[in-house]
């Protein structure tokens, strides 16, 4: 109809970040994905390295998240390692 404002949709996004190395993953909500991260951001301002994970495989993320952990791992041996 001619002067009805349009209904606005919310989409929700399931995305993941990083804080201090460590991998966190959530659902955002925003009109478009880029309003979705700006919310994050809002939220965890420290967040580095966000990633949209919506319509991507879960088997993906698995995949992802191991490397990323076992990057984690290395990274406290190799700390261990120096203070040692």
């Amino acid at each position: 109809m001619e002067g009805q404002p349009e209904e606005i949709k919310v989409h929700k996004f399931y995305l993941s970040y990083k804080i201090d190395g460590e991998v966190h993953t959530g659902w955002y909500n925003g009109v478009h994905i880029r309003f979705a991260k700006d919310q994050l951001l809002f939220q965890q301002p420290e967040a580095t390295d966000l990633m949209d994970w919506t319509y991507e495989r879960s088997e993906d993320l698995r995949t992802y998240l191991k490397k990323q952990n076992a990057k984690q791992l290395i990274i406290k041996m190799r700390l261990k390692d120096q203070t040692t």
